[in-house]
C-alpha cells in the first residue's frame, strides 16, 4: 500500500472512529474486612515481690506504678484486658488502671474498654492481698495480663 492509501486510511478511521465510538457503564461493588487486632505490650513490671513480716502483719502489699504498659487497637468495638487467676501466697490483687479499678481472685477477672484511636499508654497501680497463711519472702510477680479485641 502506498503512502497515500495509508494517510486517508487512517485519516478516515480517526474521523469515522468517534462516531461509533460509545461510552459503557458498568458497577463494580468492592468490600473490605479490616481484621480487629489488640496489641499489648508491658514497658515495665517487677520480676519479683518482696514479702516482709510487716507485710504479712498487714495482710497486703502497695505497689504503685507497679506495671507500665500500651495498647494499640484497632478493634471499633473495643478491648478487654484479661488478668491471670492468683496464686499462693496472694488471694487477690486490686488493680487500679485510672478511672477502673478490679479485683483479681482466683477466677482472674477482665476489664472491658473502649476504642480510641492510637495508642493507650496505661499505669497499674496494684494493692496485693496476701493469702492467711503467706510468710517473708521473694515471690514471682503475680500479675499476669493479655489484651484481646471485642
Amino acid at each position: 500500500m502506498n503512502k497515500k492509501v495509508t494517510a486517508i486510511l487512517l485519516l478516515t478511521a480517526t474521523l469515522i472512529a468517534p462516531a461509533y465510538a460509545g461510552s459503557t457503564s458498568a458497577q463494580l461493588s468492592v468490600s473490605v474486612e479490616v481484621v480487629a487486632r489488640t496489641i499489648l505490650t508491658i514497658d515495665s513490671q517487677p520480676a519479683n515481690i518482696e514479702i516482709t513480716a510487716d507485710d504479712v502483719a498487714r495482710g497486703y502489699v502497695d505497689v504503685p506504678q507497679a506495671m507500665l504498659f500500651h495498647v494499640r487497637s484497632n478493634a471499633i468495638n473495643g478491648y478487654t484486658v484479661q488478668f491471670d487467676p492468683m496464686n499462693h501466697p496472694f488471694s487477690r490483687a486490686d488493680i487500679n488502671w485510672g478511672n477502673t479499678a478490679a479485683t483479681v481472685g482466683a477466677d482472674g477477672t477482665w476489664l472491658t474498654r473502649p476504642y480510641q484511636q492510637g495508642t493507650t499508654p496505661g499505669s497499674l497501680n496494684v494493692r496485693l492481698t496476701l493469702s492467711a497463711n503467706a510468710s517473708p519472702g521473694s515471690y514471682s510477680w503475680p500479675v499476669r495480663v493479655a489484651a484481646n479485641s471485642l
